[in-house]
C-alpha cells in the first residue's frame, strides 16, 4: 500500500476536495468511507453481490470522480462504514510511507 495526495470530486461543494488517500494498486475496487461519501454528496447507483467467507455481502457502488496530478479519472467505488472504534489518528511510532518509484495513475 501507498499515500498518495488525491483530489475528490465534492458533489456539495462542487469542487475537488484534497485527501490523503492509500492506495493498494492490487485491489479491485476503491473503497470510500461512508461517513466521506455523504459528506461529498456521493450517492450509491447500485449493490454489488459479493460472496465473503460463506454468506452474500452487498456493498453500495458508486462512481467516484478524482484528480491525480492534474488528471481527472472516472473510477468505480464502493461505499464502507468503518466502525468509529477502527477510526483514529496515526499514532507517533506508526510510519506510512509515499512511493519513490511512479505508480499506475501516473501514466
Amino acid at each position: 500500500m501507498i499515500m498518495i495526495d488525491l483530489e475528490l470530486w465534492d458533489e456539495i461543494k462542487k469542487e475537488f476536495v484534497l485527501f490523503e488517500s492509500l492506495v493498494d494498486t492490487g485491489s479491485t475496487y476503491c473503497v470510500i468511507e461512508k461517513s466521506i461519501a455523504e459528506a461529498t454528496g456521493l450517492r450509491p447507483l447500485k449493490v454489488l453481490h459479493l460472496w465473503q467467507m460463506g454468506e452474500s455481502l452487498n456493498v453500495p457502488k458508486t462512481e467516484l470522480r478524482v484528480r491525480y496530478n492534474g488528471k481527472e479519472y472516472e473510477i468505480e467505488g464502493l461505499i464502507i462504514e468503518v466502525k468509529a472504534s477502527y477510526k483514529r489518528q496515526k499514532l507517533p511510532e506508526e510510519e506510512c510511507t509515499r512511493p519513490e518509484s511512479p505508480h499506475p495513475l501516473i501514466n
